[in-house]
């Protein structure tokens, strides 16, 4: 776990600093003063992947991918990583996003993985990729849903504040996978930490069930 640990804080202090602010994305330039002042449309880069001022659901916006292989419910205030971010064609990307809850006392951390070829569904190997990883030593629950099945394991560190998720996410219905981890935490430890464990899973079940290949 300690491996766990330090790449997390690595990871989210990479994510302190400023947003960029410019046209949206789509027909022609707006005004600025148009945009929702959240933190996904202040951000240039995280602009580029939401396709919509409109929130599907309250408090979110509907991502695309580049590859144009999935879509998801991206959080109003997640920032993506223009230094994480990778893509092969049509077939592969990598990103990495953040958000900030200060009225729950929560920060938390993203990654995913996306692919699409013939071995995706090996869930075996993308599941022991994600532990090798993440250190994650535990088993994973699958649970089947229309359109795909969802291969998730969990794991609270009480003494650190720490709660970690990960899962692999693939299509029932074409050759594609996305390989999902959860990093949470308290933002300030001595305060009482809210959500509970419980509505952090509620919010990241939100997310992974709303991906669409």
């Amino acid at each position: 776990m300690k491996r766990i640990l330090q790449v997390y804080i690595i990871i989210l202090l990479a994510f302190t600093g400023g947003c960029g602010m410019n046209s949206e994305q789509g027909n022609g330039r707006e005004n600025q003063e148009s945009l929702p002042e959240t933190r996904a449309f202040k951000d240039e880069f995280t602009r580029e992947f939401i396709k919509s001022t409109k929130e599907p659901e309250e408090g979110y916006y509907t991502f695309e991918s580049k590859t144009k292989g999935y879509t998801m419910l991206f959080p109003e205030n997640g920032k993506i990583s223009i230094g994480d971010y990778e893509q092969i064609d049509t077939d592969y990307e990598a990103l990495s996003f953040a958000e900030k809850i200060d009225q729950e006392n929560v920060t938390y951390f993203i990654t995913i993985n996306y692919q699409e070829a013939p071995h995706a569904k090996n869930t075996s190997m993308f599941t022991k990729q994600l532990s090798a990883a993440t250190g994650y030593s535990g088993e994973y629950t699958p649970y089947k849903l229309d359109d795909k099945t969802i291969h998730y394991g969990e794991y609270a560190d009480s003494e650190s504040g720490l709660y970690f998720y990960n899962a692999y996410i693939v299509s029932n219905k074409s050759d594609k996978g996305i390989r999902f981890v959860f990093s949470g935490r308290c933002i300030d430890k001595p305060k009482s930490c809210q959500p509970s464990p419980s509505v952090i899973k509620d919010r990241i079940k939100r997310v992974t069930e709303s991906i669409k290949f």
